[in-house]
């Protein structure tokens, strides 16, 4: 089995230095390793396989080019000289960027992966109140058996005036936690735990909101046009939207 796994692995990294040449052309163009390709690899398996979704460069999915692309345009707003980062289930496309744009402090953080800086559950984070600026955390929380601890405990390491990006899938109207039933259940060779445990709904802002974060919703169509979108393959609902919450500057913070 583990021989099996290995082998996968060196596929994938061959699969990976093949995919530029392969993919060569101009159709299609990634914002964050600024390449451009004639056609995305795809994503997905079965029903839910898509075409053009994964830079074949920088392996950026729709989500990862779509916060890039926002973080890029606030820059100035959202970084200085001293922000202290943290990145949970860091994805590598994005990490090397935010390690060449935080200077003083950009940590990285996972259950169980051990390419990362420190190993930790997001429910219970090893560092005391306002020890962070800024914190990036997508598609994670569906996956963790409570995310109103979790994001507590993210709302908790910020400083007043920080900001959390908390990106999640939204696939229905009102969330729902369903842990006795998740939608991905792991082989017992996996030590990885289950995934998809709830459901989040046009609701998931509000869930934030009673945290205490100050909310703001960033669609695609915000930062670009329609053809624009077409060009990055972010014309498509994978690609989500972004949400930022904003830990006041004032007083009571619950």
């Amino acid at each position: 089995m583990q021989f099996l796994k290995s082998l996968e692995v060196k596929v994938r990294r061959f699969r990976d230095k093949l995919s530029p040449l392969l993919y060569a052309g101009n159709t299609f163009h990634c914002p964050v390793c600024e390449h451009s390709f004639r056609k995305f690899r795809s994503a997905g398996r079965g029903e839910r396989k898509r075409a053009n979704a994964v830079c074949p460069w920088c392996i950026s999915r729709e989500r990862d080019r779509l916060v890039y692309s926002y973080l890029k345009k606030e820059h100035t707003r959202l970084f200085n000289d001293t922000t202290r980062m943290m990145h949970i289930a860091p994805e590598p496309c994005l990490e090397t960027k935010f390690r060449s744009w935080v200077q003083t402090l950009y940590l990285t953080a996972d259950l169980i992966r051990k390419d990362v800086d420190e190993q930790f559950d997001v429910m219970s984070i090893p560092y005391p109140n306002e020890s962070f600026d800024a914190v990036f955390c997508s598609h994670v929380l569906q996956d963790v058996p409570d995310d109103l601890q979790a994001m507590r405990e993210l709302f908790r390491i910020l400083t007043p005036g920080g900001w959390a990006i908390l990106n999640v899938p939204i696939v229905t109207t009102a969330s729902a936690d369903h842990q006795a039933q998740p939608g991905n259940i792991r082989k017992s060779s996996d030590i990885r735990p289950d995934e998809h445990l709830r459901s989040y709904g046009d609701d998931y802002p509000e869930r934030m909101r009673g945290i205490g974060f100050e909310v703001e919703t960033i669609e695609a169509s915000d930062l670009f046009t329609t053809e624009q979108l077409k060009r990055l393959a972010m014309d498509r609902k994978e690609t989500g939207a972004i949400y930022i919450g904003f830990k006041p500057r004032t007083a009571d913070h619950g």
